[in-house]
């Protein structure tokens, strides 16, 4: 895999250093993602142990989309219970 990035031009390195880099930002600003997701799921008011629990779930299992639906919609999400 690598070969086809790794070449004997100074150009075709300079795009191997630029696709490498890109990658590496991506994969740690999907880790702060996670881990921030995680920590504000089990931080929250909101939720019972019930409802966090399923959220974990979530994230764990669709980590970059779990965490994006958890920020745009779960966290302000309205409560319903069967009390008045």
């Amino acid at each position: 895999m690598f070969e086809l990035f790794m070449s004997d031009r100074p150009a075709d390195g300079t795009i191997a250093l630029v696709v490498v880099l890109v990658w590496v930002a991506v994969v740690v600003a999907q880790a702060v993602l996670f881990i921030a997701a995680l920590v504000s799921i089990l931080r929250s008011k909101r939720y019972t142990g019930g409802g966090k629990f399923l959220w974990v779930v979530v994230v764990f299992f669709a980590p970059f989309f779990g965490a994006l639906g958890w920020f745009i919609g779960g966290k302000t999400a309205q409560i319903r219970t069967l009390e008045p």
